[in-house]
Formats: structure tokens, C-alpha cells, sequence
């Protein structure tokens, strides 16, 4: 009996050794991200991490529970080859889990989560972008990391072996029974009402030491888990259905239905441009260092800068359906990805169609990533571009072709296409592996992401030829141009990822179509990507304009608000401060609000926000 014992407090003990190691490999690989981070911090992830790393090992070291307890009950040589296969199995789903995060932490700034399954649907995408030095290391690493624990197990875990003894029909099922319920007493972290979560290993202002403390693998499956079932239940769901609907229609109610009209003319020909990846830290206006994208400062002075707007989402497939339909991105899916829901939205690019405008959509790489394709082909362009489209002269990168080579392609359309016209450029070179043209010279910061840095700093300077190139044009004295990060991305500055700092973006409106008046000034109205549709449609003059949510920016009525998505809830930007907020686990991550009732107040909104969202798509 003692054998036994010994050998399921090893498996267990085994799992934490497991737990710690990757723990270690993780800091020790993003040692780059603690610079202001003292040691006695970082020592202190490891007791935080503590309850939920036994929770996990006590789900993990479950079956072998059982396969002891049928080796201590029947005699058996078999019984620990079945372990050792089992073992080998489970560690090279928990190696993949932990070498999958370690592997997209710098490009995502958030721990692994179900998301990362949608794009094993599309492999060719993750071998686009990810370093191909980087993916070796990743995958020597991951066959070294489960050698390693498959040797220390067959060694020194079951061994030595535990002998079949006498059974007997009381005590055998009895400490079965006893030690199960032992485990499963870990498994939820004890017997108390609520069940152990990822707030237990939070405990620092750093996010990334927050994100460290919580298990790798425990995350990743009840991430998984949980967001399976929000076809059926609203996990947000905290006030009734009658009130959250009052207060989001108190949110978008205005006194007058006005707006202040910033566009000389009512049908102006839209160049709509997509950057890629641009973060607020890249431009001076909003922060950042002024030689990252000093031709966009050139192109402020021409036209309205929007100092207070925000990204929805965190990927591109989000911002499409953010921009087009003034759809938010959703917790556990993304709009794109549900053909059935397609039918429920507004389409910006639909309403121009409506009014008679030539539509075109270009995009340089490859359409499938996000299941963008099904979006843009339901939007009803007239003309789509993608990479297979292109002339096959133009040079190639693992992700696409290069920024000018789009800007070519749509600019010889202009000079050709019909007016009014609408269309849409999507850029792909400030996208990982970041292997653009070195046609700029080159920032040698020391800083993390400077290839990032460096392909942001390319793209803007190719955005600025295609802009001046137009300018030359007899139509673009009656032409908008609304250019617009469509995601933020890691910077130099290191902001978490769900921070409003990091989900600051730029959108600048300039050319002929604006009015002079707003040339060289700056819009200061918190504002988002879904709120673009419904002020182009005001400054058109579309009354019955279908976008889902949003509001005119140019209504002085309005009230300013901003909401972005995060893994597991929201976050909320007002005039007084912001919130993040944990709807999975209740809690407020994150508040710069000082007033407390105000905090109240906003957080409601929040809440009901998110609320009716999810109630939208269940329904």
C-alpha cells in the first residue's frame, strides 16, 4: 500500500517539476519584457502559481490513478508499459501547449487560448509567419523538453514498481474511492462553493509575470472548454435581458440627430486604407517616436487626425467586420468564421453599392487567413484583388507581396475606374516574418520588435508615394481617404495587451473631400473602429445606414465611448479613465476611473454592452 501511495505522490510531484521547468524556460526566453521587474517578483509567480499548477497535475495524474490502482489490484507485466505510453502521450499534449505559447507570447502578448486553434485550419499560415530559425528552435526544444520528462518518468517515477498485492473486496475500492475524492478536492481547489480559476495566480501590477503565475496547460483547456459552449449559454450574462437593452439604448441615444459635416460634398470617391499591425506607439501624435512614420506626419498636416480611437479586436478578420459592419469582435468567435450570421449585418461597402458606386477590394496576401475571403465575396465588391491575382513578376514574401506592389495595382485601377468609386486597400508588410524591402533606412534602436518597427517604417513611406501619386489625379480633389490601423501590436513600450494604451491606434481622414476647415486639425472624441461606418454614412447623408452598432463621432450628441475585446471580457475607454473587465471570472482587472460612482455607472454599461452582444448572436 505504500508503494502505491509513493508512486502517485511521484506523478504528482513529477507534474509540478514539469510545471516549474516551463515556467522557467518562459522567463528565462522573455527575460527582455522584466527589465523594470525586480527578482523578488518574479520569485514570487512561483507560490502564486502554486493551486493552480496542483489543480492541474491533480487532472493530469488522474488516470494514472487508475491504472495504479489495477496494477496494485491485478497482477499485470503490462501495466507499466500502458503508463509509460500514456505519459508519453500527455506530455507531448502538454509540451505543444507550452512550446505553442512560448512560440506566439511576443506576437500576441496573451496566453495561448482556444484562438490558436482556429489556425491550425490553416497551417500555411502559421509557417508564413513565424521565423523559420524560431520554429526550429521551437520544435528542437519541444522534443528535448518531453525526452527529458519521459527519461525522469520511466527512471524514477515508477520505480520501483508497484507489486500486485493480496485484493481485497473493502480496503482496495475503499482507498481507491478515498485518494480520488482526494484529487478531485484538488482539482477544484478545494471544497468551498467556487471552484479554483485563473484569479487565483494573480497577484502583480506586470501582466506578463500575471500571465506566467497561471498554468499554461490548465488555461488552454478550460479556455477551450468554456468557449465550446457559447453556442448554447451567455457566459456574460449578469443583469436581466430587459435591463441591459435599456441601458445600451440610453448609451446610443442623442438629444438631436445631427452632425457636424466635415466633407465638402456629399458623394465623395473613398480610398479606405487598412495598415497593418500599426500601433499608436509608431506615430508621434499619439506617443510614439517621431522617425518611425514620418511620412504619415507629413500626411497629418493635410488632414484629421483622430487622437482618441481605438481598435475592437486584436486581429484582422476582426477589424473587417468591425469596419464594414460595425460589428464588435466577440469572446470565442469571430464574425467572420459564422456564415450564418453574415445575413444579420450592415455592409458599408454594400451601401455604396446602393448608390451607385464602382467597389474594389485589394489585398496582397492570401485571402483564406481569418476565413476573410467568405466576408469580402459576401460585402459584394465589384472587384476583388488578392495575391494569386497579381501580376507573377512581382517579388514574393513567405506572407505576401510587398505594400508598393498593392499600391501599383490599385492605382493603375483609379486612373482607369469609373467615378463614384469606393475602394479598399488591406496592406500585409507590417505583418511577421517582416521580410519587406529594405528601401528605407533602418532604425538600429536598441529595443524589442525592431523588425516590426522597420516594416511599419516601410510601409509608411509607400503609403505616402501612393497617396502623392494620386494627388496628381483630377479626381482627387473630390476623394476621402480614411486610413486606419485595423490592430495594435507589441512595441518598444511594452503596454498589456489588453491595456487601452496597447488598443490605441491611429485613423487619419484627409484629401480633397475634406474640407479645408479640418485640414491640420485633430479630432479629440473617443471613438472606435465601429463607429466609422455610421459617420461616413451621416457625412453622405444615408439616413437608414444598417450598421449593427456605433455611432456617428461627428454627432456632438453623442456620448464617447470606446469597447474592445479581450480573451475573456472587455475593456472600456471613456473620457475619465478605463476599464478591463473579467466576465468570465467577475472581476475588474484593471481601472483608472477615481470616481466611484462613475466606476459603477461605467462598468454597467460595459457589462450590458457585452451582454446584449452575446445575446444578439445566440439569438
Amino acid at each position: 500500500m505504500r508503494k502505491y501511495l509513493i508512486e502517485l505522490l511521484k506523478t504528482i510531484l513529477f507534474w509540478f517539476l514539469f510545471f516549474i521547468s516551463g515556467r522557467i524556460v518562459f522567463i528565462l526566453v522573455y527575460s527582455n519584457l522584466l527589465p523594470d521587474v525586480s527578482i523578488w517578483e518574479i520569485m514570487k509567480v512561483f507560490p502564486n502559481a502554486f493551486k493552480l499548477d496542483l489543480s492541474t497535475a491533480c487532472w493530469v495524474s488522474a488516470p494514472f490513478l487508475l491504472f495504479i490502482s489495477l496494477q496494485y489490484a491485478i497482477k499485470w507485466k503490462g501495466w507499466n508499459v500502458i503508463k509509460k505510453a500514456l505519459m508519453l502521450m500527455v506530455l507531448v499534449i502538454t509540451s505543444m501547449i507550452l512550446f505553442g505559447e512560448i512560440g506566439i507570447y511576443d506576437e500576441w502578448r496573451v496566453k495561448l487560448s482556444h484562438k490558436a486553434l482556429l489556425y491550425l485550419r490553416n497551417p500555411k499560415e502559421i509557417i508564413d509567419t513565424v521565423d523559420t530559425g524560431l520554429m526550429i528552435i521551437l520544435l528542437i526544444g519541444f522534443v528535448v523538453y518531453v525526452t527529458i520528462f519521459q527519461v525522469l518518468y520511466c527512471k524514477v517515477v515508477i520505480k520501483p514498481a508497484v507489486e500486485p498485492q493480496k485484493y481485497s473486496a473493502i480496503k482496495s475500492p475503499i482507498m481507491f474511492i478515498v485518494l480520488a475524492f482526494l484529487l478531485f478536492c484538488g482539482m477544484r481547489g478545494g471544497l468551498k462553493g467556487v471552484p479554483i480559476s485563473q484569479s487565483q495566480s494573480f497577484f502583480s501590477q506586470h501582466a506578463i509575470l500575471n500571465d506566467v503565475a497561471v498554468n499554461t496547460q490548465w488555461n488552454f483547456i478550460f479556455n477551450y472548454v468554456h468557449f465550446k459552449t457559447l453556442d448554447d449559454n451567455n457566459p456574460f450574462k449578469e443583469m436581466s435581458t430587459e435591463e441591459a437593452s435599456e441601458i445600451l439604448e440610453k448609451l446610443y441615444a442623442t438629444p438631436q440627430d445631427t452632425t457636424i459635416q466635415v466633407l465638402n460634398t456629399r458623394r465623395p470617391n473613398v480610398i479606405f486604407i487598412l495598415l497593418e499591425s500599426w500601433s499608436g506607439d509608431c506615430i508621434a501624435t499619439l506617443g510614439g517616436r517621431d522617425s518611425i512614420t514620418p511620412y504619415f506626419a507629413k500626411l497629418e498636416k493635410e488632414g484629421l487626425m483622430f487622437t482618441e480611437f481605438y481598435a475592437n479586436g486584436h486581429r484582422s478578420q476582426q477589424a473587417m467586420s468591425s469596419v464594414m459592419s460595425s460589428f464588435p469582435p466577440m469572446q470565442g468567435h469571430d464574425v467572420t468564421d459564422i456564415f450564418s450570421l453574415y445575413k444579420y449585418l450592415g455592409s458599408m461597402p454594400k451601401m455604396f453599392n446602393n448608390m451607385g458606386y464602382n467597389t474594389f477590394y485589394y489585398f496582397a496576401g492570401d485571402l483564406r487567413y481569418g476565413n476573410i475571403r467568405a466576408f469580402i465575396l459576401w460585402n459584394e465588391f465589384n472587384k476583388i484583388m488578392e495575391d494569386k491575382d497579381f501580376p507573377s513578376e512581382y517579388p514574393r514574401g513567405q506572407l505576401s507581396i510587398p505594400d508598393e506592389y498593392l499600391f501599383v495595382e490599385s492605382y493603375k485601377d483609379l486612373q482607369a475606374i469609373q467615378q463614384p468609386f469606393f475602394s479598399f486597400l488591406f496592406t500585409a508588410s507590417s505583418h511577421a516574418p517582416y521580410d519587406e524591402p529594405k528601401k528605407v533606412p533602418q532604425l538600429n534602436w536598441d529595443v524589442d520588435n525592431l523588425p516590426y518597427l522597420n516594416s511599419v517604417k516601410y510601409s509608411d513611406y509607400e503609403l505616402f508615394q501612393y497617396i502623392e501619386q494620386c494627388k496628381t489625379e483630377t479626381w482627387y480633389d473630390n476623394t476621402l481617404f480614411v486610413i486606419v490601423s485595423d490592430h495594435s501590436h507589441a512595441t518598444y513600450m511594452n503596454h498589456y495587451v489588453n491595456s487601452a494604451e496597447y488598443m490605441h491606434v491611429p485613423m487619419l481622414w484627409m484629401g480633397g473631400a475634406l474640407d479645408s476647415v479640418y485640414r491640420g486639425k485633430e479630432c479629440n472624441t473617443i471613438c472606435s473602429q465601429i463607429d466609422i461606418y455610421p459617420t461616413i454614412a451621416a457625412q453622405m447623408g444615408v439616413e437608414d445606414c444598417d450598421a449593427y452598432r456605433g455611432k456617428n463621432i461627428f454627432n456632438p450628441y453623442s456620448k464617447e465611448f470606446a469597447y474592445y475585446e479581450t480573451n475573456m471580457g472587455f475593456g472600456w475607454v471613456v473620457p475619465q479613465g478605463n476599464i478591463i473587465y473579467d466576465g468570465i471570472n467577475k472581476r475588474v482587472s484593471s481601472n483608472t476611473i477615481q470616481d466611484s460612482n462613475l466606476l459603477s455607472i461605467e462598468l454597467k454599461n460595459g457589462k450590458a454592452y457585452l451582454q446584449t452582444l452575446y445575446d444578439f448572436f445566440l439569438q
